[in-house]
């Protein structure tokens, strides 16, 4: 198991959210494949790298932050099949990169352009995806 407690206390903010997030990734990969006990560690392990990276602040359209939703969303909704997580966590990231993005440079913009593009995808197919289970479940 990977310690996130290997950087040092100088590593901070932006540097520490990347490596922590890349920590929750490995985790979710594994957890894609993995069975029984070994699943539920994987699982534990990502969901607590991902904690940790989501609780340093970065700004909201600042692209490893969105890439962090990103990723940790599609964890939520994939791996712990917890798809209200997954959608809240999303939707909240969406909503606080677009009240600042006409803030951003463009180079800054473009950055963080394409990943809201992948959430907002993200959150139509998985609503659609919700509307017809729903609709399944009414007939």
């Amino acid at each position: 198991m990977i310690n996130v407690e290997v950087l040092n206390k100088t590593c901070d903010g932006e540097p520490k959210a990347f490596f922590v997030k890349m920590v929750g990734d490995y985790y979710r990969y594994i957890a894609e494949n993995a069975k029984g006990d070994n699943l539920e560690n994987v699982k534990q392990s990502a969901l607590k790298a991902y904690d940790t990276a989501n609780g340093i602040k970065l700004p909201p359209c600042n692209p490893i932050k969105l890439g962090l939703a990103l990723n940790f969303s599609v964890f939520h909704y994939e791996v712990m099949k917890n798809h209200k997580a997954a959608c809240d966590l999303a939707d909240q990231a969406l909503q606080d990169a677009l009240d600042k993005i006409d803030e951003l440079e463009e180079d800054d913009f473009r950055d963080a352009k394409s990943i809201i593009e992948l959430l907002k995808e993200n959150l139509t197919l998985w609503r659609e995806e919700e509307e017809d289970a729903n609709q399944i479940d009414d007939l």
